[in-house]
């Protein structure tokens, strides 16, 4: 078998195709791990075995050693579309459907190609003879242009596939492009050298259909980056998340949404591609427009109402390119229905919880006071019949002054229970404005002087509702105290405001007790220890200033973070 190699320059494109085709063989192989990779590497690998066979037609010069190789390189021509057509329909999402009973019917018609070209000369199906011009020239049989058609049919699918794949995720559309180029291009000059009798040169034809769409498939996989893993992972990432992720344009355009943003707005993803992300979130998301920037005017929204609405945490990050120019936006949709109904719940335990406290320490200081007070003057009263009876009037006259007395008493005692519920009742519930709001009633209803000192830049809620309705029903319980046992006639409350925390001082002008040896009756009658419990409650604590004489001073120290 005789041999030429430079001597033809129709052998320069073969070889150009041979060597492009391994490198995309290699490189896809490479990755072989990644989806339709391994069948892009098959295709390579027999249309390099097609290439290499070319050349060898090309550098053969005898005439039976060049039909040797045109039969030996058509061997390779239906396997490789067939090969090819498993990786387009990988690449648009149609692998499911290649099962692998799919895969053996798809392989059927090259088989059956292989063997009619391997039987070919008892039936002359695929050529019925080879002549020689400038170069070898076949004539066809029946089975060569069937399988012409059907390496067409299968070009049509391969078309479909990628058109359904550019038009679901408009982000492939540029390797889509070029991969259509390539397949058109391909095909139709294959076609028309085979109607046309060889148009080309053998290194021409390989080149036109092998090299050219090789090379627009090399663009496709190396600039857009179709078979690296990373930004395939990042997409299959994608499509899986829970949390919905919607792609902007600089104008608040959709551009593309993920399956979880299709579910969470309850629209197709092509019926959310192009409309305002304003108008497919709900108006209180505040999707707007600042200073040429896109902004969210609330980082929480609602979907739905009652009890099948769901909260979504929004959030939206711009999207750069290399040199830092703005490309558009990402928003993301992240659930948090699930945590906000376990905190609305927490709380609820919170406020039952609070409010059975409450109603117990109620019940404490009704015992306490009224129901001893109620008590005392029950036993009074049957003391004044009994001294009646007697016939000693003044004695009982003596005994109704004193029940008076305690009755009078007993009803200071249940305003200023009142008065201290009265001052949480408002629904929009702020520490300051009910501190306020308190020391005017008790000055209004005692005449006992008050006065409020509070820093600069203080704010109205400086201590959360929790916190504040326990600080507030220990600083009533000082009040309380200047007023019943300290005869004081002026309280001053005052705020200082420290490094985390806030220092409350309640000092009054009464008569004042030596706290280092008080007595147990004094300290249940002052109520110290529920006034301690309840900053111990907030993690703050108190202490007791006072001297005979010199008025008390209760110091709170209460921290911001409750």
């Amino acid at each position: 078998m005789a041999w030429q190699m430079a001597a033809d320059p129709d052998l320069w494109p073969a070889l150009v195709s041979v060597a492009l085709t391994l490198v995309l063989g290699l490189y896809s192989w490479n990755r072989r791990s990644v989806r339709g990779a391994r069948a892009f590497a098959v295709g390579c690998l027999f249309a390099l075995l097609w290439g290499i066979g070319t050349c060898l037609e090309i550098a053969s010069l005898d005439f039976a050693a060049k039909v040797f190789w045109v039969r030996f390189h058509a061997l390779w021509q239906i396997p490789m579309v067939t090969a090819l057509s498993w990786f387009f329909l990988q690449y648009a999402g149609l692998g499911r459907f290649l099962t692998r009973r799919t895969l053996v019917l798809f392989s059927l018609p090259a088989l059956l190609v292989v063997s009619l070209m391997l039987t070919n000369d008892l039936h002359h199906w695929i050529w019925t003879s080879f002549s020689m011009d400038a170069h070898i020239v076949a004539r066809y049989g029946v089975a060569t242009w069937a399988s012409i058609w059907y390496a067409n049919l299968l070009g049509i699918v391969n078309l479909v596939a990628l058109i359904r794949l550019a038009v679901r995720s408009p982000r492939f559309w540029q390797p889509v492009a070029l991969m259509l180029v390539g397949q058109l291009t391909g095909r139709v000059m294959y076609l028309l050298d085979s109607v046309n009798g060889r148009i080309f040169t053998p290194g021409e034809s390989v080149l036109v259909v092998i090299g050219l769409s090789c090379s627009v498939y090399a663009y496709a996989l190396f600039h857009f980056r179709v078979l690296d893993p990373v930004p395939l992972a990042r997409t299959v990432a994608t499509e899986q998340m829970g949390d919905g992720l919607l792609v902007l344009d600089p104008q608040g355009r959709i551009v593309d949404a993920n399956p979880a943003a299709a579910r969470i707005l309850d629209r197709s993803g092509a019926g959310l591609r192009g409309r305002e992300a304003a108008e497919a979130l709900p108006p209180e998301a505040g999707v707007e427009t600042k200073d040429g920037r896109l902004a969210l005017g609330k980082s929480e929204i609602r979907l739905g109402e009652g009890a099948s609405a769901r909260y979504y945490d929004a959030s939206l990050a711009p999207l750069t390119d290399r040199r830092g120019e703005e490309l558009g936006h990402l928003l993301l949709l992240h659930d948090v229905t699930g945590p906000r109904h376990s905190q609305e719940f927490l709380l609820e335990q919170q406020r039952v919880v609070a409010t059975l406290q409450e109603r117990d320490r109620l019940a404490r200081e009704m015992h306490d006071s009224i129901g001893q007070v109620l008590g005392h003057i029950s036993l009074q009263a049957q003391a004044a019949r009994q001294w009646t009876a007697a016939g000693n009037p003044g004695k009982a006259a003596e005994i109704l002054d004193r029940v008076a007395d305690v009755a009078q008493e007993a009803h200071a005692d249940v305003r200023e229970t009142i008065l201290s519920l009265r001052t949480g009742s408002t629904d929009e519930w702020t520490f300051l404005h009910a501190l306020r709001k308190y020391l005017d009633l008790y000055r209004s209803s005692y005449g006992i002087e008050t006065a409020l000192h509070l820093p600069d830049g203080l704010a109205e809620d400086v201590l959360r509702p929790e916190a504040g309705v326990q600080v507030m029903r220990v600083i009533q319980e000082a009040l309380n105290n200047a007023r019943r046992h300290g005869g004081a006639h002026r309280v001053d409350v005052a705020f200082e405001r420290g490094d985390g925390r806030v220092g409350i001082r309640i000092a009054d002008d009464g008569a004042g007790f030596d706290p280092d040896r008080p007595t147990p009756q004094a300290g249940a009658h002052f109520g110290l220890p529920i006034m301690r419990e309840r900053m111990e409650r907030i993690g703050g604590a108190l202490r007791i200033e006072s001297r005979p004489g010199s008025g008390t001073a209760v110091v709170l120290d209460v921290p911001l973070e409750t």
